[in-house]
């Protein structure tokens, strides 16, 4: 008898998240003209606007317990749990 072990990491993104390869270069041109390469990039939404949520992002130093991480060619994306969910 054998047994099938799989190790997944709950934090991983689905694969509706998609972080484009043109995106990650956007975004490392950004982090050049911030001077920082120790940012990332958070996406993240909140109440407001006309359809009850507005969508955005900016750059953070800090990675939260319970964000959704993931990392492409080096750059890192951060969404927070509560945004994660729209």
């Amino acid at each position: 008898m054998s047994t099938l072990t799989e190790s997944v990491d709950l934090r991983a993104p689905p694969s509706p998240l998609i972080f484009t390869d043109s995106a990650v270069e956007k975004v490392r041109e950004l982090l050049i003209e911030e001077g920082s390469p120790e940012l990332k990039l958070r996406v993240f939404v909140q109440g407001g606007g006309c359809s009850g949520f507005q969508y955005g992002f900016t750059f953070d130093e800090a990675q939260n317990a319970d964000d959704t991480v993931m990392v492409k060619n080096g750059v890192t994306l951060l969404v927070d749990s509560m945004s994660f969910q729209y």
